[in-house]
């Protein structure tokens, strides 16, 4: 899936007027984003790539992590069978060792059933942007990065909504 971002990341108070309520929901949503889907649908993960690779130095600023390496997982979330999330996950290499080992392990398990893990993550930020896709469709999506033992990790969704 091809995503342009199109608008700056900002926070979701500069935003809320321009957002349609139902997409706003999204953004806002304090859950997993799995579990919301699971409510009204048929769950399905489909797994694009998760490998080490290279990151913007934009993605570096924002995670501030002074790992070299970086494992990037990219994902799609449906729901009866139709995409409803496009999302991506930077894990510093670092964040696997000195963090939580099992986030170098995911697989085809959604990330948000390692994420939500009581006491484990804490959420420091998250900021909203703009996107076109190939077909002209214009979507939202949130990052946000979490720490876990004071290692960052950073995940991105794009709400196909």
């Amino acid at each position: 899936m091809k995503l342009k971002q199109i608008s700056p990341w900002t926070n979701i108070e500069s935003i809320e007027s321009k957002v349609d309520s139902s997409v706003l929901s999204w953004l806002k949503e304090s859950g997993p984003i799995t579990k919301r889907i699971k409510l009204s649908n048929k769950f399905q993960l489909k797994l694009l790539n998760d490998a080490l690779d290279k990151i913007s130095k934009e993605e570096q600023l924002f995670l501030g992590s002074s790992s070299k390496t970086f494992k990037v997982r990219r994902v799609i979330l449906l729901g009866n069978g139709a995409p409803i999330v496009f999302a991506k996950s930077v894990i510093p290499t670092l964040t696997i060792n000195k963090g939580l080992s099992s986030l170098g392990k995911i697989g085809n398990a959604p990330l948000g059933d390692i994420l939500f893990t009581p006491s484990v993550f804490t959420k420091q930020e998250m900021v909203c942007a703009s996107f076109l896709s190939e077909e002209r469709d214009i979507y939202w999506g949130r990052k946000i990065k979490y720490s876990v033992n004071s290692e960052p990790i950073s995940v991105m969704e794009v709400f196909l909504i």
